[in-house]
């Protein structure tokens, strides 16, 4: 793990140090090769021209006028050399003799042989300047990468001063940011610092509220239980379901002092940006049958966890996509007006019989079974639990071939 002020001040800048480091190896290999290759062909076409030179000079003049230039060329040129004539006598020889006994052929314009050549070029001027060309480029290329990275060096330091101040900035509303994604970040934290903050405080109002009625409940379950002990009260099936009613009073509020999120918490809040948001979720899985979701959602603030509404919403939409065809829609409509949430698709439908027997309990139908061999018809089941408890009803209303529609009712 490292800061950013060492990312910024140390990693950059040997990184960029090694790149150029390659890049100046890989140049300076390409150039050497390049100009190996090219300096051996024209040591190759200079010899040539040399050698043609002298076979007209044997030819056209006379021997005296090949030395002469034999020795012109070696004062010129640079080149270490030495001359032989036909008997392999040398008639010259530069001051420095060559290094290598590998002899060409003189000849004359016939082809007759005349004498033999010794050409060395390895302290030619050619060989010198590219090899001080390279360095010099080299050292330039140096000089501009050291001027080029303290620049850089320079510009990282301010970079990273501003994101410095960027950072000691997080968690602070109202502040000017540099940096988009800084701002971001601190829109999100502080965002949960809200939530955090609400979530205390909601927790909080729950326990006194909780509290206060759990009590009332808890009263009642001892008083009849203290009435039927003293004999004042006879326990009979009126008293049972009283006291199970009671109960399940407790049991509806005791979820509200072990939730931990604020999806778990039961608060009014408007459902509809929670159906959009599972719905663009969702959008990619319907896609891999063309099926087409025609939603229409209207602003509906109910009392109820964000979660149960998400397992809804996912349950309905997941049973209408397996059992729907390709290329069909999907209408999903949120209704203010009668405070519904209606899902109907164009599916395969269920008969009377199947729907009794899904109401008793998890059940799928042999078409089902046929049509989407997977699932356990647990789905609608948690669909029913969820809705009542929220004390809100559901229809659904089913044709066979044609498509279901189910419509869930929730209270004021």
């Amino acid at each position: 793990m490292i800061s950013f002020k060492t990312f910024f001040k140390q990693r950059l800048v040997r990184f960029f140090t090694i790149v150029f480091a390659m890049f100046l190896l890989l140049a300076n290999i390409a150039v050497y090769i390049t100009s190996s290759i090219q300096y051996a062909r024209q040591i190759e076409r200079q010899e040539l021209s040399f050698v043609e030179m002298l076979a007209h000079l044997y030819t056209l003049e006379n021997p005296e006028m090949v030395l002469t230039y034999v020795e012109h060329y070696d004062h010129t040129h640079g080149v270490n050399l030495a001359y032989y004539n036909q008997e392999g006598i040398l008639l010259y020889q530069s001051e420095v003799a060559p290094t290598h006994q590998n002899k060409t052929v003189l000849t004359d314009i016939e082809g007759n042989p005349v004498g033999e050549i010794i050409l060395d070029y390895q302290t030619s001027l050619l060989g010198q300047e590219l090899t001080i060309g390279l360095v010099v480029i080299n050292l330039f290329s140096l000089v501009l990468f050291g001027i080029g990275i303290l620049v850089f060096y320079q510009f990282l330091n301010k970079q990273y001063a501003l994101l410095y101040s960027d950072l000691a900035q997080i968690g602070q509303e109202g502040q000017s940011f540099r940096f988009s994604d800084m701002e971001d970040i601190n829109h999100r934290y502080t965002e949960s610092l809200k939530t955090e903050k609400e979530l205390k405080s909601i927790q909080e109002h729950y326990v006194r509220v909780l509290a206060h009625d759990v009590k009332t409940p808890l009263t009642v379950i001892k008083a009849y239980l203290e009435g039927i002990q003293s004999g004042r009260i006879a326990f009979d099936p009126n008293v049972n379901r009283d006291l199970l009613e009671e109960l399940e009073v407790i049991e509806h509020l005791v979820p509200q002092f072990i939730a931990t999120t604020m999806d778990q918490l039961t608060r009014v809040q408007n459902v509809a940006p929670l159906f959009k948001s599972q719905l663009e979720r969702l959008k990619q899985v319907f896609v891999t049958k063309k099926i087409i979701i025609d939603a229409y959602l209207d602003d509906l603030e109910l009392n109820i966890a964000a979660k149960d509404i998400l397992r809804l919403s996912e349950h309905l939409l997941f049973n209408a996509f397996y059992y729907s065809p390709n290329g069909s829609t999907i209408h999903f409509t949120l209704d203010q007006k009668s405070r519904s949430l209606i899902v109907q698709d164009h599916g395969i439908g269920m008969d009377e019989a199947t729907l009794e027997k899904i109401k008793s309990g998890p059940y799928r139908a042999e078409a089902a079974q046929k049509y989407h061999q997977k699932g356990s018809g647990i789905g609608l089941q948690i669909v029913f639990d969820i809705i009542k408890k929220y004390k809100g009803s559901i229809s659904i209303e089913s044709v066979p071939k044609k498509g279901t529609t189910i419509t869930l009712v929730f209270p004021e």
